[in-house]
């Protein structure tokens, strides 16, 4: 007997598309939560003609990403419960792997059908609210130095503030791998998609501190 799908496939992969755009989403609204703290201290820029103008960033980042997650929960809740399938953590990035993961289930299932509609709605939602084409590129001030050691950023923004102040080798995996190995620890968990926030200055100072006894021992 062949399945009949409620969710027809064209909206069945733009969805499992939209979805599987959810990390990176995640992860830039986390970064409109800490480039608030950013933009006060070093005032990033972007051109946009004569002139630079300061970057924006969404204040409501933590109730644009609470909409999401809440809509991905409403139907991660309603296709468990349907299907007699085991939930996820009511975490935005599990629900949306979930989601992914039985987008065929989902389809089949009577009253799937304004699925992909709501869904990415919010995804669309969250990735205007967080300015996803937009990247910070502030110009390193060494007067500075103090308000950027006390700044709590994820990785990926730590890696970036070290290349514009010329430190090498200070990237994502370095930053894991100093964790991994007990340098660093993270001082905060952002709650919408887990993403642990360290301070810059601990970051900075392991790093160089490593690198030091790596190169006395050799």
């Amino acid at each position: 007997m062949t399945e009949h799908f409620y969710l027809p496939t064209n909206e069945r992969q733009a969805l499992g598309k939209v979805l599987g755009e959810v990390p990176e989403t995640v992860e830039n609204l986390a970064r409109c939560m800490t480039i608030g703290i950013r933009a006060q201290t070093f005032e990033p820029r972007v051109t946009t003609g004569d002139r630079p103008q300061p970057l924006p960033f969404a204040a409501d980042a933590d109730e644009v990403a609470e909409d999401l997650r809440q809509e991905l929960m409403r139907w991660v809740k309603w296709l468990c419960e349907i299907r007699r399938i085991a939930h996820p953590r009511f975490d935005i990035l599990p629900m949306a792997r979930f989601l992914n993961q039985y987008i065929l289930i989902l389809a089949t299932t009577p009253g799937s059908e304004t699925a992909y509609t709501t869904i990415s709605a919010e995804v669309k939602a969250a990735q205007r609210a967080s300015g996803r084409s937009i990247r910070a590129q502030p110009k390193w001030d060494e007067n500075k130095l103090d308000a950027a050691r006390a700044l709590r950023l994820p990785t990926g923004d730590i890696a970036q503030l070290g290349r514009e102040m010329g430190v090498q080798g200070l990237t994502r995996k370095r930053i894991n791998n100093l964790k991994t190995l007990g340098h660093v620890n993270p001082v905060e968990t952002v709650i919408i998609g887990r993403i642990e926030l360290f301070v810059f200055g601990e970051v900075l100072d392991a790093h160089n501190d490593v690198e030091r006894r790596v190169t006395e021992s050799a």
